[in-house]
């Protein structure tokens, strides 16, 4: 305890809140393998004493009420105001709390099916693209001997409403065809 006294008293030679600051950090350099001690914050709200089991000063109407009872019966209503008011921010507290919660599973649902509805969007485009693929190895390994089969893939593509292709594979078929066209004509 004698430590505890000299620094004590070392912090109340400090001239202003300054000064204190930098002595204490001092001590904290000195030793600066020992941890630093951190300042838990205290809750919000704590609860008021439980009401006594027995209460001694009953106020009553009495003819010789002394000096004390007016003192006694502010405290009184000051402890149960406390009480009351501990008793409304509890509520207040779990109110908050239950309409966070309700707005989080909202946005949580939003999302999820903002989530479904582009997953199956990509999931769309990419069999779109695959089926663009298979259609282009098709048509360059079969080319005209196999042209029931290019029958089909032009009615499966035009029950589709954009022709079974994206952007990009409609594209490349194009440029695929145009290849093809110039090669022909070479060989003529």
């Amino acid at each position: 305890m004698p430590h505890e006294d000299r620094i004590a008293e070392e912090e109340q030679r400090a001239k202003d809140g300054y000064h204190l600051i930098r002595m204490r950090l001092e001590r904290l350099q000195q030793n600066i393998d020992k941890p630093a001690p951190i300042p838990v914050k205290k809750d919000a709200i704590r609860a008021p004493k439980a009401p006594p089991e027995f209460v001694r000063n009953v106020v009553g109407s009495s003819a010789a009420a002394g000096s004390a009872e007016f003192h006694i019966y502010r405290n009184n209503r000051r402890k149960e105001q406390e009480r009351l008011d501990y008793i409304d921010k509890v509520a207040k507290m779990e109110e908050e709390s239950e309409k966070y919660k309700a707005k989080r599973e909202v946005v949580e649902k939003e999302e999820a099916e903002r989530t479904a509805r582009k997953r199956a969007k990509n999931q769309k485009r990419k069999e779109q693209a695959k089926k663009a693929r298979m259609a282009k190895k098709g048509k360059k390994a079969g080319s005209d001997s196999d042209s029931d089969s290019d029958d089909d893939n032009d009615e499966e593509e035009a029950s589709e409403p954009d022709g079974g292709r994206d952007e990009q594979s409609a594209a490349a078929e194009t440029a695929a065809d145009a290849a093809e066209e110039t090669e022909e004509s070479k060989e003529e």
